[in-house]
């Protein structure tokens, strides 16, 4: 009896012992399921050091290389119109004549009254050298040539000023006086604009001025001429920003052989910063924090830690990092919203395809 008391606590005690061995096993399994289910997963993308190339953006607007609002020197009736409307015109082209009758007249009379004085002068002249006229009357008769000459040339201006002419060669706009309207000489004629090359003045933020060169090429691009893009390069830095939005106005060159580009049109423009190797990392590794941009650095030991780094130039995809990182370290790129510093994370892949 006592044998079998002893062996069945014997078979009690190895029971208990496998039963309790196999709870620990469960637990130690569970836990280590659950800590790993609890890990953040993140896919992850090297620091890499490559040829960095991007272009800075901005919104310009089209100018006319030379441009003027035409209008008289004087007041007087149109006596008639030698150009039509949108018309290409040459340096010193013919474009409006005023009534000019009265002053054509005068400017016969003034040229017949110098021919007579220039005839006494020489008479006075001769007569002096002969000892005849004393030397006051050649004195007087020069100074009625003289008079007389400005006469004329007063009203040469007069007559001219009664046509308007092109002040240089370009593309003039719609024609705003009629033959008979009385001119005034405030009135508008018509516009003229040189437009074989077409300035496109647009604004950058200090930030951008360094690298912002005068002979930088750029490219702009407008909504008339989709897909067409059209090469110029910079010619001009403004001085002086802009106080309130600290920028400045950059104008750059535009050739346009075809005249396609026009005053007023709103010209998308890319500068190129040109290429240099640097650190980079995708754009959707940052974080941002007021001003500051922070990226996590997952170590090999599966730990996040958030490093703050300072970015550079952009492009779409990729940020430049100037420092706070190094080549070969890797960030997260995806499942960046649960991810916390000093967290543990489970690293599901690597952007290069890598798998963990």
């Amino acid at each position: 009896m006592r044998a079998f008391v002893a062996y069945l606590f014997a078979a009690v005690a190895v029971f208990t012992g496998v039963w309790f061995g196999f709870l620990d096993k469960n637990s130690v399994q569970g836990s280590e399921s659950r800590r790993s289910s609890s890990k953040t997963p993140v896919i992850l993308s090297p620091v890499v050091e490559a040829p960095f190339s991007s272009s800075l953006q901005a919104l310009g607007t089209a100018v006319a290389n030379e441009s003027v609002r035409l209008t008289a020197n004087r007041s007087d009736l149109v006596k008639a119109i030698h150009f039509e409307d949108g018309q290409r015109v040459a340096k010193g082209q013919l474009l409006v004549e005023l009534e000019n009758a009265e002053e054509e007249s005068r400017l016969v009379e003034a040229k017949a009254l110098l021919v007579e004085r220039t005839a006494a002068h020489e008479r006075a002249v001769e007569l002096r050298a002969q000892g005849i006229s004393p030397a006051s009357e050649v004195q007087s008769a020069l100074a009625q040539m003289h008079a007389a000459q400005a006469r004329v040339t007063t009203l040469n201006v007069t007559v001219r000023d009664h046509a308007v002419r092109a002040p240089f060669a370009g593309m003039l706009g719609l024609r705003r006086i009629s033959v008979g309207a009385l001119l005034q000489a405030t009135t508008l004629i018509t516009t003229l604009d040189d437009l074989t090359v077409v300035k496109v003045d647009f604004t950058i933020p200090e930030t951008w001025l360094s690298a912002v060169r005068l002979g930088q090429p750029i490219k702009a691009l407008s909504d008339a001429w989709p897909g067409e893009m059209f090469a110029g390069k910079v010619t001009a830095i403004d001085t002086r920003l802009d106080p309130k939005t600290r920028s400045a106005t950059v104008r750059a060159v535009v050739a346009n052989p075809e005249l396609r580009l026009r005053p007023g049109m709103l010209m998308k423009v890319e500068v190129d910063r040109g290429e240099r190797p640097s650190l980079q990392v995708p754009e959707g590794a940052l974080v941002q924090k007021g001003e500051e941009h922070f990226v996590f650095v997952v170590d090999d030991e599966g730990i996040a830690r958030q490093v703050s780094i300072k970015v550079g130039r952009r492009r779409v995809g990729s940020v430049e990092v100037l420092s706070g990182l190094q080549t070969g370290e890797r960030v997260v790129v995806e499942g960046l919203v649960r991810v916390i510093d000093g967290a543990e994370v489970k690293v599901v892949a690597v952007r290069d395809g890598e798998k963990q």
